[in-house]
């Protein structure tokens, strides 16, 4: 499905604001939460599952009442009903695109599911999109939305919407990944480089970092969607923090620490 320029805009918006922040796994809520500006639901959540524990490791969300919710409702219950279809669907192909429910089964079946009747319907819950993210063996994460019982079901507009920031999330998580990798190689070397290479801002340290892979201001600019002159002036806070004068002398520096 094309998206239309007003869905675009917002999910480049989305990516420009969300670049900025700094965040470990699971995803902090006010990202979670800014789904619910591309589509409408009732409440969302990123979840992790351990399907051979048959536990969450993790759950970061908002609930109906628009207040943050962190834990799962009756996980206990959860797991003598479920898992959901979709989470065997992910088991049993390996797909992990933004799949509604009706997309693995149909609604009768899946009202006559336990995981329906006991689970889902008394929370007042029917529609669900899941976003999914990639894990390890036997492990399902993602991010999913729902809708209550008497909405309709999420659009194949929808679905596009959250399938082309998919791609982008994965990149999110990688750069945080890189940041956390950076922090901990500043904490654990003691030279004056290393030093003041963690006077850095965690922007900073990834764009050096980039720098030392031999990116261009142009290359580093796309792959963290702002200005290469954003890109620039932080070279410059760099460089002046560093005590160095051009790039090639950073990328130098960030090598050696790495």
């Amino acid at each position: 499905m094309r998206l239309g320029r007003t869905d675009l805009e917002g999910i480049l918006s989305f990516l420009v604001d969300v670049g900025e922040v700094e965040f470990d796994e699971p995803y902090p809520v006010e990202i979670v939460a800014r789904l619910q500006d591309f589509v409408p639901c009732d409440a969302l959540t990123y979840q992790e599952l351990d399907l051979r524990a048959k536990r969450f490791r993790a759950m970061v969300g908002i609930g109906p009442d628009g207040e943050p919710d962190n834990e799962a409702d009756d996980e206990e219950l959860y797991w003598a009903v479920g898992p959901c279809p979709i989470s065997d669907y992910r088991a049993r192909t390996g797909d992990l695109s933004a799949v509604r429910m009706s997309d693995v089964i149909g609604r009768r079946p899946y009202h006559e599911l336990p995981i329906f009747r006991e689970y889902f319907h008394p929370a007042g819950i029917d529609h669900i999109i899941d976003v999914g993210l990639p894990a390890a063996p036997r492990w399902h994460r993602s991010l999913i939305l729902f809708r209550r019982t008497g909405a309709s079901d999420f659009s194949e507009r929808d679905r596009a919407v959250l399938e082309m920031l998919r791609p982008h999330l994965n990149a999110l998580e990688a750069r945080a990944w890189r940041r956390r990798r950076s922090e901990a190689v500043g904490t654990q070397h003691g030279k004056a480089e290393s030093g003041a290479y963690t006077l850095l801002t965690p922007r900073e340290r990834e764009i050096v970092g980039l720098v030392a892979e031999g990116q261009t201001n142009a290359q580093i600019a796309v792959q963290l969607w702002v200005a290469p002159s954003t890109v620039k002036k932080h070279l410059e806070h760099v460089y002046e923090k560093l005590g160095v004068g051009r790039r090639a002398a950073a990328a130098t520096l960030a090598q050696a620490i790495h």
